[in-house]
């Protein structure tokens, strides 16, 4: 039984495993972390909370509850931006629907009571990058071949602790709601 420990958990909404928009949007990342030596491969995900600290069976049930009450979620890009942070360094800015925020609102009602203000995105690359680099990374990406948008098929919990070839998905739970 692992109690609170020094590991940190992300709840993270995953397109649907053998679908277009996702190979694409795999494809791109994969392409971008080749061509930046820091940029590690990651799965194409838009964070619901990150950075939990908690104890990871009841995470993990957390997971299925709220997976159990959320509908497949269809969710649209708004274009490629870049910012200041490592895992915000050039993405895509995902329109807030009312069924995302929902989600969020309940997730952090079951887990974490963070206020932290909430920028729904889908990172296409991790990096220490400059900010003159990133908005040319943003600027090279060839738009017409990502999707303009991506239904989320499930709720996954994963440990985010560490560097992200660590990473580890610990429960990836279909999303079933009404």
């Amino acid at each position: 039984m692992s109690n609170r420990s020094n590991r940190t958990y992300s709840l993270w909404l995953v397109p649907g495993a053998e679908t277009t928009a996702r190979r694409q949007l795999q494809s791109t990342i994969t392409e971008l972390a080749e061509r930046y030596e820091d940029a590690p491969v990651f799965e194409p995900h838009v964070t619901v909370i990150g950075g939990i600290d908690g104890e990871q069976t009841a995470l993990e049930e957390t997971t299925r509850t709220l997976a159990a009450r959320t509908a497949t979620l269809e969710l649209a890009f708004e274009g490629v931006r870049w910012s200041t942070t490592r895992h915000q360094c050039v993405f895509l800015p995902v329109e807030p629907t009312l069924d995302l925020m929902d989600l969020r609102r309940s997730a952090r009602e079951a887990i974490d009571r963070s206020t932290a203000a909430y920028h729904p995105h889908l990172s296409l690359v991790y990096g220490g990058m400059d900010l003159t680099e990133r908005r040319d990374i943003a600027q090279s990406i060839d738009t017409a071949a990502l999707p303009g948008h991506i239904t989320c098929q499930a709720l996954a919990l994963v440990d985010t602790t560490g560097s992200e070839s660590e990473w580890e998905t610990l429960v990836s739970v279909p999303l079933s709601g009404p």
